[in-house]
């Protein structure tokens, strides 16, 4: 099952830093981030700041291992983590996600060259 980690940063540097780490490390297959603003509660202010977005696109098998990584490396005292799953993905699309990820199902392996005599 494909899986979608939601996750704010303060800075483009800390989202590119973790998004580098966590697709190498095969945990993500990818991570989309954009610019964004967010209003919300803080300590009993009302805060207004330019954040950035970040989906990190990932597998069942692997979202436990992104979202640890996540939380440790968090530049945030409370860093949103939120799993979304995936519903109605292009098989393609599912293929390429788990092919991307540990998520991966191993291969069939084609054994037709190893003949039994008979």
């Amino acid at each position: 099952m494909g899986i979608v980690i939601v996750s704010t940063y303060p800075d483009k540097k800390s989202i590119s830093q973790i998004a580098h780490i966590v697709v190498e490390r095969k945990l993500a297959a990818c991570v989309n981030y954009t610019k964004i603003n967010s209003i919300y509660s803080w300590k009993g202010k009302i805060e207004d700041a330019e954040e950035f977005l970040a989906l990190f696109k990932t597998t069942a098998k692997s979202k436990q291992q992104l979202k640890e990584i996540i939380a440790k490396s968090h530049p945030y005292e409370v860093p949103e983590i939120i799993e979304l799953k995936m519903d109605g993905v292009s098989i393609p699309y599912m293929k390429w996600l788990e092919e991307s990820t540990l998520g991966s199902k191993p291969e069939k392996r084609n054994n037709s060259s190893k003949r039994r005599n008979s």
